[in-house]
């Protein structure tokens, strides 16, 4: 009689352990296998803008609508100060936010990226949060945050699958790039220099969005405006972003887009995940319940149900 395939897997594990000496951590082993067997196709991350709790902020009305195009779809807030020196962020400055979050933001797709190399991957950032994602997928300098290399800190690997990259009322617009979107013909406090050309050569999946009467990413007075991205463009950007995945290929097929509503990961009741299902993790949108076992953490990504 054939072993089961979770007795299979344990078997190849005891040899690798007899072969190799290394002590091996079964669980964390299996976990980690069955993390990349259930990869979503598509992975949104979006970074708020400065001031607002952590979450996705203003983006999160974009990141919704595309969660809701494409059923399976799993979305990850960017985790950063968010900061302009205000004590409600806890007054870091902006220039060292704006650098922390470049990291983040490059830390959080690498690593997703290398858990789930196949997966399709959409940046959404809102003001603060569209520099940061500005910076990290073109990369610097960016002087004001004290980014000197040119290079971006996104590897070029996991570029590759970023397909779609949002920003909206970011302070690095400036006017005359192919990719703009609005009113702006002028630019942002901190605005990339004229004739800029990303540095990734990623220009076809931005879309950058900016009207003249934003006084972040442009010069006009009205603060009101700012806000008004995702009500005004999101339509738009969830068009683009539709475009280039089924560019891509292997996606999903999308539904229509109803008016978003807050998406939070949530106790189906009776539908609980399986015994060895995953019921939890950064992104997930499923069963956070178990059937039979308890829903163990193995890492930041990835929660099992285990006995």
């Amino acid at each position: 009689m054939w072993p089961s395939p979770k007795n299979a897997f344990l078997l190849l594990l005891a040899h690798s352990l007899v072969v190799s000496g290394s002590p091996i951590d079964v669980e964390e082993a299996e976990a980690a296998v069955l993390a990349k067997r259930q990869c979503p196709q598509i992975h949104v991350f979006g970074a708020r803008e400065t001031t607002v709790s952590p979450g996705f902020g203003t983006a999160g009305q974009v990141v919704n609508l595309i969660l809701q195009a494409f059923p399976g779809a799993t979305s990850e807030a960017i985790q950063y100060p968010a900061c302009g020196g205000q004590s409600s962020c806890g007054g870091v400055q902006y220039g060292d936010s704006a650098r922390q979050g470049t990291n983040a933001v490059a830390t959080a797709v690498n690593n997703f990226h290398t858990r789930c190399p196949n997966a399709q991957i959409v940046l959404v950032g809102y003001s603060q949060g569209g520099q940061i994602m500005d910076n990290a997928v073109c990369g610097g300098p960016d002087s004001g945050s004290n980014i000197n290399t040119t290079a971006p800190p996104i590897s070029a690997s996991a570029l590759n699958q970023v397909k779609a990259a949002i920003f909206m009322g970011s302070p690095r617009y400036v006017a005359g790039l192919s990719y703009n979107v609005g009113t702006c013909q002028a630019q942002g406090f901190a605005a990339r220099p004229r004739g800029y050309v990303c540095a990734s050569n990623s220009a076809s999946k931005i879309q950058n969005y900016c009207d003249s009467v934003d006084p972040y990413c442009c010069t006009g007075n009205d603060q009101q405006a700012h806000q008004a991205y995702g009500t005004k463009y999101g339509q738009q950007a969830l068009t683009f972003v539709r475009a280039r995945l089924n560019q891509s290929g292997s996606t999903p097929a999308p539904t229509t887009p109803s008016t978003p509503q807050p998406t939070q990961p949530s106790n189906p009741g009776g539908n609980c995940a399986a015994l060895w299902a995953q019921c939890g993790g950064s992104g997930w949108n499923g069963p956070t319940c178990c059937s039979q076992g308890t829903c163990r953490a193995s890492n930041q990504w990835y929660s099992q149900c285990l006995n």
